[in-house]
């Protein structure tokens, strides 16, 4: 984990907070899409459940 349980805590509160926003922000439902994958595996990252560019390198090594 990068960050203790507390802060972890608000920032999946926070998280959800904007998920919900920008579900509801009128933007096109693709930019919506990118908007909760980024924001999803920021979060990921956080937990220490995601590595940016992990699945590059596994194709690279294939």
């Amino acid at each position: 984990m990068k960050t203790d349980s507390q802060t972890l805590s608000e920032i999946l509160k926070l998280h959800a907070e904007y998920v919900k926003e920008v579900e509801y922000s009128g933007i096109k439902p693709l930019s919506i899409e990118i908007y909760k994958t980024n924001s999803n595996n920021f979060v990921r990252w956080i937990q220490d459940d995601f590595n940016p560019g992990s699945k590059l390198r596994r194709a690279e090594l294939s």
